[in-house]
């Protein structure tokens, strides 16, 4: 039983990274391509006859574009060199920015006592703002990853606390504007997917054998700056807080 659930695990893993890569282009599947994962994972980790090492769980996410600093870039135009200073956007700084929620879901594959198989989709809405410029950035974020449980501590409620570490990658696809301050017209729109990696530590309180919360900031690398809405080089920092509810299938 052990071998055969570790045999679903990887399969799942493999399935994963086929539908990242077949069709990625077609934005308007990506819908269709989430709810196959979520059926392929679930009907190849039953096949590992370990239902209980299953866990699917939904939860809210607070999306936060953090500050990289200004980007200098040196432009040539015809023999004239000079070097340009773009703007970078952060999330809660101005009159046009949100506390942005989007909403998560995730599903974990038991490895064994102290370790999992994770894959998370979060959606939502993230604003960002600096001098007199800001966007609005529209994403969709998958990612397969590994978590690491450390141990568990009991309180005087009965309660099981499980610190954890999880480090994932995956593609995110956004669609964003990025507007004027002074007259909110539009400056640029950007459009497409690239690739992310993320770290997260967290806290998952069983509070039953089937339920549980669990709390984490997940810190996401995007390797691209375009995802507010204008093309600058370099990379885009953001910070997702998720908490949410599990359940032990």
């Amino acid at each position: 039983m052990q071998c055969a659930n570790y045999k679903a695990i990887i399969n799942s893993a493999i399935t994963l990274l086929i539908f990242f890569n077949f069709e990625v282009n077609k934005y308007n599947m990506f819908s269709t391509r989430i709810f196959l994962i979520i059926l392929v994972m679930i009907s190849t980790s039953s096949s590992a006859q370990n239902i209980h090492g299953i866990k699917i769980g939904v939860g809210a996410s607070h999306l936060f574009d953090l500050y990289e600093g200004p980007l200098d870039e040196n432009v040539t135009i015809g023999n004239v060199n000079y070097n340009k200073t773009d703007i970078d956007l952060k999330g809660l700084n101005g009159n046009y920015c949100n506390f942005d929620i989007g909403l998560s879901a995730l599903i974990e594959l038991k490895m064994n006592q102290n370790s999992s198989l994770t894959s998370s989709y979060i959606k939502g809405t993230m604003t960002s703002q600096f001098d007199n410029q800001y966007a609005i950035s529209n994403l969709d974020i998958l990612n397969i990853g590994y978590r690491r449980y450390f141990k568990s501590y009991s309180d005087s409620s009965k309660a099981r606390l499980s610190p954890f570490v999880e480090i994932s990658a995956g593609l995110t696809f956004y669609n964003a504007e990025r507007h004027f301050v002074k007259d909110q017209s539009l400056f640029s729109k950007t459009e497409s997917y690239i690739l992310n990696t993320s770290i997260s530590p967290g806290c998952l309180i069983n509070l039953t054998s089937k339920i549980s919360i669990f709390a984490a900031p997940n810190f996401i690398i995007n390797f691209s700056d375009d995802i507010d809405g204008y093309g600058n080089h370099g990379l885009d920092i953001m910070l997702s807080s998720t908490i949410g509810l599990t359940y032990n299938l």
